[in-house]
């Protein structure tokens, strides 16, 4: 009989494979459609959760509560139809495991003369092989579903990176912060048009030029080719002479600085934040959070003494479950203050002038300001931009301006539209210009005759 029943197992695990390969050419897809649904549940609920505060202050939970919904129900249709593939193998698998056990047993009774208990043997084997056959298939075809994780991974890590290669600069570089933009043309994506087409101008030392345009001119688009975020197409950058696409990338961007619109924070502390390599002492950073308005010089006197000359921030006590809690009211008075991820626990504005604070303490000699103020008010922006003037005043500054009086007394205004220099020169002569766009800016702002004002009292 043994012979028999050998045949008939390998003619049952032959079928079993060929019902998992027509499953598998089904759920393959169907998995990585509820892998990719999954997403953005998690997305979404992720930055419900970040913004919840935002969302009821505007009343649009209802809004994000349908979104979530309609998310739940794309993932949750995927979901239905890989379970229906699950179903239909699992329901023809039992099939085939049932025949097989059936013919086993017509085989015992069409036998003359077998044994009991070797025919109650041979039944139990053949339910036994049947289930063992059918769930090591399954378990097979499990594994290889779950493998659509790591092909997604295997994917993500394809992905090209910015290439790090090319020459280290000089030591002292940029020693100057003279800055050279020729014929530049850049792009998002090889299948984008240009944003920046053909752009050309120069940057003297020490000069704070004004950064202005409409909406889309692309104002914040030269920022990300200053750093090679964008690498140009056509066209080259120069700082002091040397060309930034010929050196690494991280010593361009180490040696730069940057305070952007949306303010990047790191969980952690004021210090940490401040000075995340530990290269400046405590009293610099301090003096620093002072120029940028954070702490008044009324609330560092009334500090501890000792905290300032001793090098280290007066600690936090501590809370009876171990954490550390703040006191003050101002959470700036002591650099060991807790900040969360992104920042979440300091206002837009607080944020934006703790970055302003980081680059104070690094002292770059080219210094980018992407609407670094655009979340304070006008009183705190007056202090702030002369503080800039006292703290930049060796460095270049490159300031994208949300308020014209932000940079109506800088050195030059460089004034882009749709890519390209549309003016370029000192407040007084773009003003003089009859149909100039830079001064049809000033007449439609609220703070013309201010404006005006600042304009005229440059020499």
């Amino acid at each position: 009989m043994s012979p028999y029943i050998i045949i008939l197992s390998l003619v049952l695990l032959f079928f079993c494979v060929q019902v998992a390969r027509l499953y598998m050419t089904g759920a393959r897809e169907a998995k990585r459609l509820e892998s990719s649904a999954k997403s953005p549940v998690f997305e979404q609920f992720g930055s419900a959760l970040t913004g919840v505060g935002t969302i009821r202050a505007f009343d649009k939970s209802d809004t994000y509560i349908t979104r979530m919904f309609s998310k739940i129900d794309d993932h949750v249709s995927s979901f239905w139809y890989l379970w229906a593939f699950n179903r239909w193998m699992g329901w023809r698998m039992s099939l085939v495991g049932g025949f097989f056990a059936t013919f086993v047993a017509v085989m015992i009774l069409l036998i003359n003369g077998i044994d009991a208990a070797l025919a109650g043997f041979a039944l139990s084997f053949a339910l036994e092989y049947g289930s063992a056959v059918i769930w090591s298939v399954r378990f097979y075809t499990n594994i290889e579903l779950d493998m659509n994780a790591a092909e997604r991974i295997i994917e993500y890590a394809n992905l090209p990176t910015e290439a790090l290669d090319g020459a280290d600069p000089p030591a002292a570089w940029p020693s100057e912060g003279r800055l050279e933009v020729n014929d530049l043309v850049v792009g998002y994506a090889p299948d984008l048009p240009p944003v920046l087409k053909g752009l050309t101008f120069r940057v003297e030392r020490n000069e704070r030029i004004g950064v202005v345009g409409r909406t889309g001119a692309g104002k914040s688009s030269l920022t990300l080719a200053l750093f090679r975020f964008l690498e140009a197409r056509e066209g080259s950058i120069h700082i002091d002479g040397l060309d930034i696409s010929k050196i690494k990338l991280h010593a361009l961007r180490s040696r730069l600085a940057i305070i952007p619109q949306d303010p990047v924070l790191f969980s952690g502390t004021i210090r940490t934040n401040l000075d995340a390599f530990d290269e400046h002492d405590d009293s610099a950073l301090r003096d620093a959070l002072q120029r940028v308005h954070l702490v008044s010089a009324a609330e560092m006197d009334a500090m501890n003494p000792s905290s300032s000359s001793s090098g280290s921030s007066t600690p936090v006590p501590p809370t009876p479950n171990g954490t550390t809690k703040n006191t003050n009211k101002n959470p700036f008075l002591h650099l060991s203050s807790p900040i969360t991820e992104g920042g979440l626990n300091l206002s837009q504005g607080q944020r934006q002038l703790l970055c302003l604070a980081r680059a104070i303490v690094s002292r770059p000699k080219i210094m980018v300001l992407d609407e670094a103020t655009s979340a304070v008010d006008m009183a705190t922006d007056t202090l702030i931009q002369r503080s800039i003037r006292e703290e930049f005043g060796d460095s270049t500054l490159i300031v994208i301006a949300h308020r014209l009086s932000t940079i109506a007394d800088f050195d030059k205004i460089l004034v882009l539209d749709d890519g390209k220099v549309c003016e370029f020169g000192t407040p007084k002569e773009l003003f003089a210009l009859e149909k100039g766009v830079f001064r049809g800016m000033v007449c439609e702002s609220g703070e013309r005759e201010k404006l005006v004002g600042m304009i005229g009292a440059m020499n």
